[in-house]
């Protein structure tokens, strides 16, 4: 029964992707990745990774030229754990990592669904590691710890957004977006708004970004609003690019308080095939309470233009009493515990 269901499912595909092809383009995408890593947090162990260098996942994407420059396009891509096969998001969300619909033409794009933010884009561009959500130090940005009840944690996508690219005017560009709440009666609650203003030309990068993110209707308090703003840039003085964070986040609830993060990023090239990386955030909270140093360092090795070996190395420091973590290395509450791992892995890309 399963055999047959595949195959009509099979069929259907096939139809689905002979009849778009006559109108535009549609393909499949996706990446595998898998490591093996010692890890010591409060507890020491051993364990099989996913997604260190990129994380796993599966998608479609699909463009038809409607003529006059004017283009139709769309994305759906589901994440999964490769160590285990199952969904990597854990919530039932069929297209957890990205599902969106849009229009593009000279005056920029426009996008609608699930999205990457503003501000991930422009941070994208600055973190070696990618934003990775398993050793980028760039995690300690969506940390809470120390900062009270009505902070929203910093989001790298936003549900339900509607979003604008615009086009690149002699290396300046920006992004806007907001992503409504859906709560009736209340508009304001779990509303999401942010935009980004970038430049990059020849070997330099800089940017602007804020991120709004209002409390949702599961917070008990009132809808109140979290301030995300981020500054940085990176210059290339090949084969070695170095950059630079500065972030603030904090909330207009009287209560909360305020936290700044100050970053610093390097790449080197040493080879065509072969790339060392390094980037450190520090967080600090005003008026006291958790400073965590994140520090990762890793070395790509391209095998091929789809396969790369990596081997990553991971430090959180944490002051005393501290609790903040990253790579998911266990850390027990007020321990003051550092998180350290290393991993040794392998990524394709199809």
């Amino acid at each position: 029964m399963k055999a047959r269901q595949w195959m009509a499912m099979g069929a259907t595909g096939a139809a689905l992707a002979a009849g778009n092809a006559a109108a535009g383009t549609m393909q499949l995408f996706g990446v595998v990745d898998a490591s093996l890593e010692y890890a010591k947090g409060s507890d020491s162990v051993v364990r099989m990774r996913e997604g260190q260098q990129a994380a796993s996942r599966w998608g479609i994407r699909g463009i038809e030229d409607l003529g006059g420059g004017l283009k139709a396009n769309f994305l759906v891509e589901s994440g999964f754990n490769i160590d285990t096969g199952t969904e990597f998001f854990g919530n039932n969300r069929l297209f957890g990592r990205q599902a969106y619909m849009g229009l593009s033409d000279g005056w920029g794009e426009f996008r609608l669904g699930r999205q990457y933010t503003p501000s991930f884009y422009a941070l994208l561009r600055l973190d070696p590691f990618l934003l990775n959500g398993a050793v980028s130090p760039f995690n300690l940005l969506s940390a809470t710890a120390s900062q009270g009840t009505g902070h929203v944690a910093y989001g790298a996508r936003f549900d339900n957004a509607v979003q604008y690219f615009s086009p690149n005017w002699g290396g300046f560009s920006f992004t806007a977006a907001v992503a409504p709440g859906e709560v009736p009666g209340t508009p304001r609650s779990g509303l999401n708004f942010g935009m980004n203003a970038t430049y990059e030309a020849g070997n330099a990068y800089a940017f602007y970004s804020y991120q709004g993110m209002y409390t949702g209707a599961n917070v008990p308090v009132d809808t109140t609003l979290t301030s995300n703003h981020f500054i940085g840039g990176s210059y290339r003085f090949q084969p070695i690019e170095v950059g630079l964070l500065f972030s603030t986040a904090s909330s207009n609830r009287p209560d909360t308080r305020s936290a700044r993060h100050y970053g610093v990023t390097f790449s080197w090239t040493v080879t065509p095939r072969d790339t060392f990386k390094a980037a450190a955030v520090k967080r600090q909270i005003l008026g006291g309470g958790e400073r965590p140093l994140a520090v990762t360092l890793g070395w790509d090795h391209d095998l091929s233009k789809r396969t790369t070996a990596y081997l990553r190395a991971v430090l959180v420091h944490n002051s005393p009493g501290g609790s903040v973590t990253n790579n998911s290395i266990a850390i027990d509450p007020g321990s003051g515990d550092d998180a350290r791992s290393v991993s040794v892995g392998l990524r394709h890309r199809f």
